[in-house]
């Protein structure tokens, strides 16, 4: 090797018959040694860049001549194993770089997930398994995208799935095989993904799935800011008119009850002239507090406004509304109020009014309640 590839580097080749009458420095650094060697035939190994990356050589101890097709045989040879270190030298940087991505795969912090033309499990790193912990053992190479979703539907991974699982598969298999905006996926335990997924060149998809848990309780709680009065927990007046008012049209269009009641704290404004607005604000609190655990699921309390609130009672009319109303006027009377160590007796007025036909509007019957409501305070409360 120190003999003969300097020289073929420099010549390109080296065609030599016999060595002991060469004339050339190169030729008779390789008789001197190599002295058994006679004649030397010798041609480069080239990468794809045209580096020598090695030699090859057909040596004898007797002197010869080198025919064309003995050159054409060794170059072909060369040639050859030219080829076969290019696969190898490609094979390396294959893996190295497959090997890469990996990592780099398994290093991101949200979910990521390949699939082939075939909707077949390419890839997934160990955030994707984690996420579907309920059927993360399932998520491996060559696993069809519809088996995965019907084996989380069965071990109950989709929360929203419960009761119309068929119905439920088919419309996220339909998302998965024409990908567009991102779509939300609640997982159990209240847990919320965004899914973003792509075609590939190849037919195949690429996706994403980007944990937005703590984005969604965010929303909620402002959402829930906005919507509530925030002394007492109950809808404020915006928020209470627009869901009855639809609670109201979607009684109308099945020919439902809709009954409401107007409540009135009586003689308010003596308890904060004499205890204080902060004592005040503990009764509205507390007595609005004791309502809701008399009202079911469905009802809806809301605060118009200083110490009046109204209270939204679908399919319900008649008598179940005075039963209503009356449990209402009890617990309110009974309730033992105390602050800063004084007792706080309250009562309250109550009107009712219910939905007559097509033509109301929650204006109108919240206009009845409140003349019921007025009665009522002008025979006594």
């Amino acid at each position: 090797a120190e003999l003969i590839v300097p020289e073929v580097i420099r010549a390109g080749i080296v065609n030599a018959g016999d060595l002991r009458s060469a004339k050339r420095p190169g030729l008779q650094r390789i008789a001197a040694g190599l002295k058994p060697v006679r004649a030397v035939l010798a041609v480069p190994v080239l990468d794809e860049h045209g580096n020598t990356i090695g030699v090859i050589a057909a040596l004898d101890t007797k002197r010869r001549r080198f025919t064309v097709s003995n050159r054409a045989t060794l170059s072909d040879i060369a040639a050859g194993i030219s080829g076969m270190a290019g696969l190898h030298h490609a094979a390396v940087r294959h893996h190295t770089a497959e090997a890469e991505l990996k990592d780099a795969m398994e290093a991101l912090p949200d979910g990521f997930v390949l699939y082939d033309k075939n909707d077949r499990l390419v890839h997934c790193n160990r955030r994707y398994r984690e996420i579907y912990k309920e059927s993360g053992n399932l998520r491996v190479p060559g696993v069809k995208f519809s088996d995965l979703i019907r084996q989380g539907v069965y071990a109950g991974q989709y929360p929203d799935a419960i009761g119309n699982e068929e119905e439920w598969i088919a419309q996220r298999i339909h998302e998965h095989q024409f990908p567009g905006k991102p779509i939300e996926q609640q997982l159990p335990g209240d847990r919320w993904l965004r899914i973003q997924e792509r075609r590939t060149n190849t037919g195949g998809l690429v996706g994403f799935r980007i944990d937005v848990t703590e984005l969604k309780r965010q929303e909620r709680e402002l959402s829930r800011l906005a919507w509530t009065d925030s002394l007492t927990g109950a809808l404020n007046r915006h928020r209470f008119l627009e869901l009855a008012e639809a609670e109201l049209a979607h009684s109308q269009r099945h020919f439902r009850n809709v009954s409401l009641l107007m409540l009135d704290l009586d003689n308010f404004k003596k308890i904060n002239d004499c205890h204080g607005h902060a004592a005040g604000d503990h009764v509205l609190k507390a007595t609005c507090k004791s309502w809701q655990g008399q009202l079911r699921g469905r009802d809806l309390i809301g605060r118009l406004g200083g110490e009046e609130f109204c209270v939204l009672l679908p399919e319900t009319r008649g008598s179940d509304v005075l039963v209503v109303a009356e449990r209402l006027r009890q617990i309110t009377e009974q309730q033992k109020l105390n602050y800063d160590g004084e007792a706080i007796s309250v009562s309250v007025s109550i009107g009712t009014a219910e939905y007559e036909n097509i033509a109301d509007t929650i204006t109108s019957v919240i206009k009845r309640a409140d003349q019921s409501l007025y009665k009522a305070k002008s025979l006594g409360r």
